[in-house]
Order: C-alpha cells, then structure tokens, then sequence
C-alpha cells in the first residue's frame, strides 16, 4: 500500500459527529483509490496482506478497525465464490448469543431477517453488511444491503471515547427482505470454512500496526538515558518479534490454504495470543519510555494508547488459551 494514500486519509478529527464523518469518508477515499483492495488470504500473499493491514493501523486504529473488516468481508466473499456489491464498504456482523441473534424467516419464495445485533461497528456508514443468521437448526450467513433495510441502530450504549468514531451498537432488524442469492455458503459455512481462522489473524495485525505507532512515537521523544534506553531497545526487540510473527504465519497460511494439516486454529489463537502479549508489553515499556507527559498532553498518542488498550481485549485471553490446548 502507498503511504502517502494512508496519509491522506487521515486527516484533522475533532468532536464525536466530525469523527465519524472523517471516519465515512477515509473509509471511502481508501476503497475509491485502491487501499482496501488487499491480497486474499492463502493466495500466495497472505504476510503483504497482514503488513498492509498493520501499516493502516500503524497510522490510525480507528481506521484499521473498520478497514480490517471490510476486508475481512470481501476474502470472505471470495471464499465462497460471491462478488461484493459495487462500491460498497461492508462490515461483518457475526455477534452471535442469546441477546445478539438475527432469525431468518421463509415468505414468499424468500425470506424476511428480523432481530437484534450488537457489537456492529461502522453501523451508521456502512452500505453492506455480512451478518450471521438462525434458519431453524441452521447458521447462515448473510449479504443485507443496509442503505434498503429498515433498522433500528443504537450507538448510546458505548462510552469509552476509544474508536468512538465507529459508530458501534446494536442494531435492530425489523423483517428486512432477503432472497436465495444473498445467502453466502451453506450452512455453518462462516464458522467452518479454512478462511475463517485465516482471517482471526487479520485483527492482531492490526494490533501489531496499533503497536507500531506508539514505538515510532517513543522513538521521536528519545533521550540520551540509560533506563530510558533499555525500554526503548525492549520496544525495538517487540517490534521484530511482531512483524516476525505476521511474517510467518502469512507463509504458513499460504504452504497450506485448504488446511489439510489441521493447524489453522492452532496457529490463529497462537498468533493472537502472543500479539496480544508483545503489544501489553508495548504498552508498558511505551509507558515507562516516555513518562505521563506523552499520554497527558499528546492528544494522538493518548488516543492511540487508548485504542490499543481496548483492541487487544478481542482476544479472548484463557478461554483462548483452553480452545488452544484442547486443539492439540
């Protein structure tokens, strides 16, 4: 990806409605020029795809956030031999529990989707959505237009000024028409397809690039100190061992795309667990680098700092760690 299409995309943001807006509309300078258009897992690519990923977190979280799942949505797409719609920046709502639950119901020669889904982000900018939906017994996967929906969406229940900007809530669907053709894969395909533990390492991409920035600011406020000096060669030493793991796990995914090893859960939950590791250790090192004046009165490093606090928390620490053992 070209850096100065990043850097155009990330503006002056100011104030929770001028945020998302600036947010709508990097999102859509990036999709217009080419910067979301990412290699496709297992195709060869795969550790680009995940530098380009974290160099868009490396320059603002925020738009890393939506961005990964626009393209998260798009490789799964293409894993089930679908074209997206045109132009559109899309999200992936697969928040699935006994308060987040989409159903699909048969009428007339289709069907109508109505419910409730919660951790939607980008709810109020997006133009499609890949969304998760019971049929009976049966999980299915959606393609929903949101701009022709009618929905409900509330963003009131999310606090942290961290990726404010998202627009994340719940979203209500009220008997939104859905047609054969816009269910992708059969049933259970989301969750059981190769691409789906391919794509877990995409976020901790992302962490990696949202770790990535807070080095490169430590390293601008240098100073000539010993301990300083000692936290600043840490945060260079995490630096490699992040963009080592990326590297490595982008090779493995492309040596074996069908995952006839059986590995790819295995190495997703490690990847993210030790991702989610090197970039706790940023933050502390981050930290005891630069002192409270960088977090007080750095207004983007705060944020930045912020993001990454909450961003690593996807991964879902010991319940990850068991799935991992019980993988072996």
């Amino acid at each position: 990806m070209n850096a100065e299409m990043i850097e155009l995309a990330v503006g002056a943001r100011s104030g929770e409605d001028s945020e998302q807006r600036w947010l709508a509309q990097s999102m859509r300078s990036l999709l217009n020029e080419g910067g979301l258009s990412l290699p496709l897992p297992g195709r060869g690519e795969t550790s680009r795809r995940h530098r380009m990923l974290a160099e868009i977190a490396r320059r603002d979280l925020t738009l890393a956030r939506v961005a990964e799942a626009h393209t998260d949505a798009i490789a799964i797409l293409a894993e089930a031999g679908c074209e997206p719609r045109d132009r559109a920046l899309y999200g992936v709502w697969a928040s699935d529990g006994p308060a987040s639950q989409l159903h699909l119901v048969p009428r007339g020669g289709g069907y109508v989707l109505h419910g409730l889904k919660q951790y939607c982000s980008g709810s109020t900018f997006l133009d499609a959505a890949l969304v998760t939906a019971h049929l009976g017994d049966t999980l299915r996967l959606v393609d929903v237009s949101l701009a022709s929906a009618t929905l409900t969406i509330d963003t009131s229940t999310w606090k942290s000024a961290a990726f404010g900007a998202t627009a994340t809530g719940s979203v209500a669907f009220h008997d939104v028409p859905v047609w054969p053709e816009q269910l992708i894969g059969g049933d259970r395909f989301y969750l059981d397809r190769p691409g789906f533990w391919h794509g877990a390492v995409g976020p901790a991409a992302c962490w990696a690039g949202g770790a990535f920035g807070l080095i490169d600011a430590a390293m601008v406020g240098r100073r000539a100190n010993p301990h300083v000096l000692a936290h600043l060669g840490a945060l260079e030493a995490l630096r490699w061992g992040l963009e080592a793991l990326l590297d490595q796990a982008g090779r493995e995914i492309d040596a074996d795309p069908d995952d006839t090893t059986n590995t790819r859960q295995r190495r997703a939950l490690s990847v993210r667990h030790l991702v989610e590791r090197f970039c706790t250790e940023t933050l502390d090192h981050f930290g005891r680098a630069t002192g409270p004046a960088a977090l007080a009165f750095d207004a983007a490093v705060a944020q930045r700092y912020a993001e990454l606090t909450l961003y690593i928390r996807q991964c879902h620490g010991e319940r990850d760690l068991q799935a991992l053992a019980e993988a072996l």
